[in-house]
């Protein structure tokens, strides 16, 4: 697959931040993982759809919570669960906790999308060891590890004003 081409400003391509390059790594390994799938027999799976692969409880998952996992509204996370539900990747039952609430549950299909994607991550890894090294790699994940960690407790002290400048 050839680099995507990023929006232009003035006549010229934009300059990629840090936060669009890491975007476009992460877009450049899931277009394997879709390749994958599209393999395997699920050609119905989208880029979109891992939003909710990614945030599905075995147990099942509302799709507020999977809304909220993935920083979406309800409606949007509602026609992505609508899409695999049609095409028999999950399926709602009554949350046993809250009888008013559904739970989107996995069904073997979407366990198989799952797994095939899983599957994939060692491979992904080592290529991604291919191109910068092992120790880079270590370093990398240290790294996102750090941000992960560390902005959302910024930004929550900064919102109650506890940052200092």
């Amino acid at each position: 697959m050839s680099r995507r081409r990023l929006p232009s400003l003035g006549g010229q391509e934009r300059p990629a931040n840090l936060a669009v390059l890491m975007r476009e790594a992460f877009v450049a390994l899931n277009d394997r993982v879709l390749a994958r799938l599209v393999e395997s027999g699920h050609g119905e799976v989208r880029p979109a759809h891992g939003a909710v692969f990614q945030y599905l409880d075995d147990t099942g998952t509302t799709v507020s919570v999977l809304a909220e996992r993935a920083q979406m509204t309800k409606q949007a996370m509602a026609e992505l669960v609508r899409h695999l539900e049609t095409h028999g990747y999950v399926r709602r039952v009554p949350d046993p906790s809250d009888r008013r609430a559904k739970l989107v549950v996995p069904t073997e299909r979407g366990h198989d999308v799952i797994a095939t994607a899983q599957d994939l991550v060692p491979d992904l890894e080592l290529e991604v060891g291919e191109i910068l090294g092992a120790d880079r790699v270590r370093r990398l994940r240290a790294d996102l590890e750090a941000i992960r960690q560390t902005i959302p407790t910024r930004d929550r002290a900064a919102s109650a004003g506890q940052v200092r400048q």
